[in-house]
């Protein structure tokens, strides 16, 4: 059981470094800073987006980094943490789950998954600019 799981464990770890180290990040934040300011939507929030749905370790890392940086208690805290609460670690739970058992269709699951993370962040962004903004 073990030996089956090692590879997609591997796979995942190698695919979250090589995200999080390409300086990939960076770049869409600067290209996407108008469009979300319009929006009123902080653009500290947008990295923990993405990589919530890519790893839990990697999004509570950068939710830590926001503690520290703005507080727990400030708007970014507040919606950090509602945000964690609200989404899933989609692709994690796909690959590690779905590959022990060998699941190799994973197109509707995976579209589903993301759905649902889209639908937390946006609901949060709403519920706590209304609370707490």
């Amino acid at each position: 059981m073990i030996l089956n799981l090692f590879p997609t464990f591997i796979a995942m770890i190698l695919a979250v470094n090589l995200f999080i180290n390409s300086g990939f990040l960076p770049a869409i934040l600067e290209y996407l800073r108008p469009f979300l300011s319009f929006l009123k939507i902080p653009v500290e929030i947008l990295p923990l987006a993405i990589i919530r749905p890519i790893s839990g370790s990697a999004s509570l890392a950068y939710l830590n980094n926001i503690y520290s940086t703005h507080g727990p208690d400030s708007f970014l805290g507040l919606l950090g943490s509602v945000m964690q609460g609200s989404t899933d670690t989609t692709f994690y739970v796909i690959s590690l789950y779905f590959g022990s058992i060998g699941i190799k269709k994973i197109r509707y699951s995976l579209i589903a998954g993301l759905f649902a993370d889209l639908i937390g962040i946006i609901a949060s962004i709403i519920v706590v600019n209304l609370l707490f903004n």
